[in-house]
């Protein structure tokens, strides 16, 4: 007999010949000595050791109104309320219905246990991205393992990552033993070349910070000066060596006593300034200088570097009540840019809350799966938006007159629309799909 032959679809084919170069294992990271890596390198942040970059950015939140100020605006945005003024986040479920009402119940008494509500932990996990780069938490169980009893908000920059095998594991500093990925995920943000622990997002903002301070510590003493009116130079003969009761300039004491001989004066001019009066002897010039013409560009300098700062901190002028510059037509072109900021600053918070959430599930023994969903803010260009597209939808309609089908294709294409299900609703009912806007007249 001859031997039957079983033939393979050219997608076996494919997938054969792919697995049989493939490795079995990891490639990179090694040398002909073996596997090259253990601790992952964190490298330095603007310049500094990780943990006093973070440190930094942390006390800038606190004590600068710009840093601060951005970084509640971001909050804000990704994590808006709803409409009614109650929290914005929403928790959806999927499974089977059964499984979607336990699962609510047990989510429920699982946020009840916590220390603290839903919509904080949100906030305080995105105030970590701005400020540390990262979320990183700790959904510990009970004992008996049949739910998760808390969760623990760990520093980002306690944490350091080694690679073991193929496998990376996280450590928190002074700990004997690396946090078990079944309870504990770090979700960076920003992650930058072989730095996957992430970066704060304001830390491009820390060199111009440090100058802002420097410019305020500035106009603050140039401040207390113009408070005093003037600035005195005084013109004081140089006593000779016997007014000072030395013998000559080379005696030990004659420094001392020249430095105290000027330091007279200086206090008799700054003592007598407020009145208006000061007495000195015969041959003792003095002279009153002027400082307001002498620090207008402070404020040039000032403005200048805060639009660094801004930039730095991820916000725009606008949003910090500068508008002497903005139009709405410039604000609705930049505004989307905060907006996936903020976005982009949800993402490692909504894993790293919904992987504690699900985790409870899975210990409690229900097939389902929660997903957490935030609100959008509230539209400040809705009025415009509505005219534009009251004026699209014009458009739309004479050119669809004018070209026909294709056109009607296309900008349902353009608005996310199946055009064959918009053409045969167009069919099914076509005195409403011509009717002018507004209505039928």
């Amino acid at each position: 007999m001859t031997p039957q032959r079983h033939s393979l679809a050219p997608q076996q084919y494919l997938a054969r010949s792919t697995t049989s170069r493939m490795p079995r294992e990891r490639v990179s990271g090694r040398s002909r000595f073996g596997k090259m890596w253990g601790l992952w390198s964190t490298e330095q942040l603007a310049g500094r050791s990780r943990r006093a970059a973070i440190e930094l950015c942390r006390q800038a939140v606190d004590t600068d109104s710009d840093a601060g100020g951005a970084m509640n605006d971001l909050v804000a945005l990704a994590n808006p309320p709803a409409a009614d003024g109650t929290s914005g986040v929403r928790l959806e479920f999927e499974g089977s219905e059964s499984a979607k009402k336990r699962a609510r119940a047990e989510t429920d008494a699982l946020l009840a246990r916590l220390h603290l509500p839903l919509h904080e932990l949100i906030n305080h996990e995105l105030r970590e991205v701005y400020v540390a780069g990262a979320t990183s938490l700790e959904w510990y169980p009970n004992r008996g393992r049949s739910r998760v009893e808390g969760v623990e908000l760990l520093p980002p920059e306690d944490i350091t990552v080694r690679r073991v095998d193929d496998q990376r594991q996280y450590w928190q500093d002074g700990n004997d033993q690396a946090m078990h990925p079944a309870t504990y995920l770090y979700a960076a943000y920003g992650t930058a070349g072989r730095d996957e622990l992430g970066r704060p997002a304001m830390l491009a903002a820390l060199g111009e910070l440090e100058r802002k301070a420097q410019l305020t510590e500035g106009i603050d003493k140039a401040i207390r000066l113009i408070s005093q009116g003037v600035f005195l130079k005084i013109g004081v003969p140089k006593p000779t060596p016997q007014e000072l009761g030395v013998a000559s300039e080379s005696d030990p004491g004659y420094i001392d006593a020249l430095a105290g001989y000027y330091e007279s004066y200086v206090e008799t001019a700054a003592s007598a300034r407020d009145l208006g009066i000061l007495a000195v002897e015969d041959g003792t010039e003095t002279q009153a200088v002027n400082l307001t013409g002498n620090v207008g560009g402070m404020g040039d300098l000032e403005a200048m570097n805060a639009l660094k700062v801004w930039s730095g901190l991820m916000t725009l002028p606008f949003m910090r009540g500068k508008m002497d510059s903005t139009t709405q037509a410039l604000a609705q072109i930049v505004y989307p840019i905060l907006l996936t900021h903020a976005n982009n600053m949800r993402e490692p918070v909504r894993r790293s809350v919904e992987f504690g959430l699900n985790l409870n599930l899975r210990l409690a023994g229900i097939p389902a799966r929660v997903r957490l969903q935030f609100a959008e803010p509230a539209n400040p260009f809705i009025e415009a938006h509505a005219k534009a597209a009251q004026l699209q939808a014009e458009t739309d309609t004479l050119y669809t007159e004018l070209y026909g089908e294709p056109y009607l294709r296309w900008a349902a294409e353009r608005d996310g629309f199946d055009p064959e299900q918009v053409l045969a609703a167009r069919q099914r009912a076509p005195t409403a799909a011509n009717s002018p806007p507004g209505g039928t007249q």
